[in-house]
């Protein structure tokens, strides 16, 4: 058998390849899953390394231990050490080439060998009135050009920009974008103090010894620099977590589509090959040889094709971290992946190829012999499967509907599985019609041979639609989704900001002037001005919240309960969170303050909600301190357009004030959105091109298996170019067929998930986004007849005779 296994390799190289294709994009997939997700932890250890490379010991500032220049000096007299830097990050917005504030961080310029960036154009600040910039920042800004920067009182240094630095990506890790002076330093924040005492050891000084000297002379907490590493990735670690689950969700999806491709293809495969192993049945071969015989091809196209598939995953991670604009690009090659990836390849085909290889047992030698043909209708089990599914996933989706937020999510996942398995179930039961109807609409013959050959086998038609259905059914849903909460996002900013405007401080310490509003007022086309302050509130028995006073009613948050036009002495409105919390409902009071309103919010750039709603004059009565955290301005006008210019005149005197309009508020809170939606479709594509190699596959097949057919055409006067046309068509109708139902279980499912989400905290709505679903049909219609191209050719040069030319 042995033997025989390798002779069938051989005599049918081209068939087997087209499998092979399948397996290969489909380990591509879960490779490169691998490599991303252990790109991530290359680029994050990267990062630590170069956080702390030089780094013998570190000593940390605490609430006990307050890290100033006499610390410093104390850690730089100790024997052993080599050198001592104190590292210090400050507030210190810039201002723009356009003269907008923009946020940044500045930090002193350390020892060269203790430095946590590298020097990328020019050269360091050498003095006071000198500065560098991360590479990434000096956009808009040229070597010698003066960069004012704002220091911790909103006053200005123009600084003369000297050079720029480059680090590596920080995954995580906080960081400076200026690098200036000690002394300019001091000038920005005076009493800066140090978060972190970072010390070289001098030759021949072991880490035990001068970390236990380091914390007599300095007394505060000291780790080595292998300790201090450790803990920073450790904490920076997690952030990981999202990311692997997500890309391993689509490595699954990817797997799950291949396998079906899989096992049509095989299937296609031992239906051709019914007499070759009924002879083999005939000679001696028991079921069990055979069996084994049609898993041993398996397993060979899965080897050879994982070990593409783990190369082409390199690749694929290496060119989705280029196309994000990652600078850096790793391509780490664990022996997770060198032995997982290869290993569900082989598993995947094999396990997909063992339906087809046990249905080649259950033929009779004799029978087989003289009926090579397989059952392509649908029978009667198959629609109580379907019926079955399709009411669990219905009762599943009532019972997502009238459940809590958390119980129905995990409902509404049950429902579009069962309602994504019924139509699976269900397609060669709706293949033949829809073929049919499809090819009644196009003119020709050759919509009417492909509709024909769609419909005579719809088992096969169903099988090759039902990779692009499961594809396109989780990219539908993962994109309208993620669509509905970004119009949530913003649809949430609109609906609760009755104003055009908000400015806000680039200082985190340093508030507006108490005069801005009125200042704004003043201004043509302003017709109202808005005080908010974000406030540490004493909510008595109840805790201490961040809550929000404001002096008007342009903030309109979602009202669940109660009534919340406009807060006056003695009231308070609550958010859904603290009434879940405290258990507080409207009418009761606290802090003699009665609640007159439950509601539910978006929290965005300036407009911050907080726990809890109060009047401005109520701010000092529960106020933990006098200090404001955050604090803004709301600005409604007439005429956006023509107020913006005015507005930013007024606030020219203001330097800390930045303006945002509303649309500029939603885009950056849309943003990180965008992004993951952005990536999920790169990665879905990969997992779409799957499902139309399993379209060409069966079709290639498909021709081998007509080729008698095919001559009869021909002879019948068929020319070469309507058969392949008759080809391409079909490939259109299967391709019709798999987006329908795909963007019909995706595009519901994820109206069940919006509807189910919407009584939660994140706002969400049902906004297909059908621009991008309609490229994504598009793009479908185009690549079916792609698909087909090569299976058309083969199919044109069948000679008369019915063998090809």
């Amino acid at each position: 058998m042995l033997r025989t296994v390798l002779a069938g390799l051989k005599a049918r190289p081209l068939r087997l390849l087209l499998s092979a294709v399948a397996v290969t994009l489909g380990v591509t997939f879960v490779a490169g899953s691998f490599v991303l997700t252990d790109s991530v932890g290359a680029g994050l250890r990267e990062a630590v390394a170069f956080e702390t490379r030089g780094v013998d010991a570190s000593i940390d500032a605490t609430s006990r231990a307050v890290l100033d220049d006499t610390a410093l000096a104390k850690a730089r007299a100790v024997p052993g050490v080599a050198v001592a830097d104190g590292r210090a990050t400050v507030s210190a917005p810039i201002l723009g080439p356009d003269g907008r504030p923009r946020d940044a961080a500045a930090t002193a310029l350390g020892t060269e060998g203790l430095r946590p960036y590298d020097l990328a154009d020019g050269r360091f600040p050498q003095g006071a009135g000198e500065i560098a910039m991360e590479r990434n920042s000096a956009e808009g800004f040229s070597p010698g050009q003066p960069v004012t920067v704002l220091d911790e009182t909103g006053g200005r240094h123009a600084l003369t920009l000297v050079g720029t630095f480059s680090r590596p990506t920080d995954a995580g890790l906080g960081g400076a974008t200026l690098v200036v002076s000690q002394e300019t330093l001091r000038q920005l924040s005076p009493a800066a103090t140090f978060g972190e005492i970072v010390v070289h050891a001098s030759p021949g000084v072991g880490p035990a010894q001068l970390v236990a000297d380091l914390k007599k002379a300095v007394g505060a907490p000291v780790v080595t620099g292998k300790e201090a590493a450790a803990r920073l990735l450790r904490e920076t670690a997690p952030n990981t977590a999202g990311i692997a689950k997500f890309f391993t969700a689509f490595a699954v999806l990817a797997m799950v589509v291949a396998a079906m491709v899989i096992t049509n293809s095989f299937t296609i495969l031992v239906a051709q090959r019914s007499r070759e192993l009924a002879l083999l049945r005939c000679v001696g071969a028991g079921k069990r040889q055979v069996f084994g015989s049609v898993l041993a091809e398996a397993a060979v196209v899965g080897a050879i094709a994982s070990v593409a598939g783990l190369f082409g995953g390199l690749g694929v991670a290496a060119l989705l971290q280029t196309v994000a604009g990652q600078e850096t690009v790793y391509v780490p090659l664990t022996a997770r992946t060198l032995a997982a990836a290869p290993a569900i390849g082989i598993l995947v085909t094999a396990l997909a190829a063992a339906i087809p290889a046990w249905s080649a047992t259950r033929v009779a030698p004799v029978e087989a012999l003289r009926t090579p043909v397989e059952s392509a209708r649908a029978g009667r089990p198959r629609m109580v499967v379907a019926a079955i599914l399709l009411a669990a996933g219905i009762g599943a989706g009532v019972l997502a509907l009238r459940s809590t937020v958390e119980d129905g999510a995990a409902l509404a996942v049950v429902a579009m599985v069962a309602l994504l398995g019924a139509t699976l179930a269900a397609g060669p039961l709706v293949a033949g019609p829809v073929v049919r109807a499809l090819g009644s609409l196009v003119p020709g013959q050759p919509a009417k041979l492909a509709a024909l050959n769609a419909d005579r086998n719809p088992k096969r038609t169903a099988a090759s639609a039902a990779a692009l259905t499961i594809g396109l059914a989780v990219v539908a849903l993962a994109t309208t989704v993620a669509a509905g909460v970004e119009a949530g996002r913003s649809h949430g900013i609109g609906e609760q900001l009755a104003a055009d405007f908000t400015v806000t401080s680039v200082l985190p310490a340093r508030s507006l002037p108490a005069t801005l509003a009125g200042t704004l007022a003043t201004v043509p086309g302003v017709t109202a001005t808005e005080i908010r302050h974000s406030f540490s509130g004493d909510l008595g028995e109840y805790g201490t919240y961040q809550l929000t006073a404001v002096s008007g009613d342009l903030l309109r948050p979602t009202v669940l309960s109660g009534r919340l036009d406009r807060l006056g002495p003695g009231e308070i409105a609550i958010s859904k969170d603290l009434a879940d919390q405290s258990g507080l409902a409207v009418g009761d009071t606290v802090r003699s303050l009665r609640v007159v309103a439950v509601y539910d919010g978006v929290d965005a750039p300036g407009i911050d909600l907080g726990f809890a709603l109060v009047d401005l004059s109520e701010q000092r009565k529960i106020a933990m301190n006098e200090e404001n955290h955050d604090g803004s301005v709301l600005v409604k006008v007439d005429d956006p357009d023509r107020a913006r210019p005015l507005l930013e005149r007024e606030l020219a005197g203001t330097p800390i004030a930045k303006l945002s309009s509303v649309d500029e508020i939603e885009e950056e809170a849309a943003a990180p959105l965008r992004e993951t939606l952005n990536l999920m479709w790169a990665l879905t594509a990969l997992a779409v091109l799957i499902a139309f190699a399993g379209i060409a596959n069966t079709l290639s097949l498909s021709v081998l298996e007509r080729t008698r057919e095919s001559a009869l055409l021909r002879a019948l006067g068929l020319t070469r170019g309507g058969l392949g046309a008759a080809l391409t068509v079909e490939s259109v109708f299967v391709a019709v067929l798999g987006a329908t139902c795909g963007l019909l279980v995706g595009i519901g499912s994820a109206w069940l998930i919006t509807e189910v989400a919407s009584g939660g905290g994140e706002p969400i709505v049902f906004a297909p986004p059908w621009g991008r679903l309609g490229v994504l049909v598009a793009a479908a219609l185009v690549a079916a007849p792609l698909a087909a191209w090569v299976p058309a050719r083969r199919a044109g040069r069948v000679s008369l005779t019915g063998s090809r030319e």
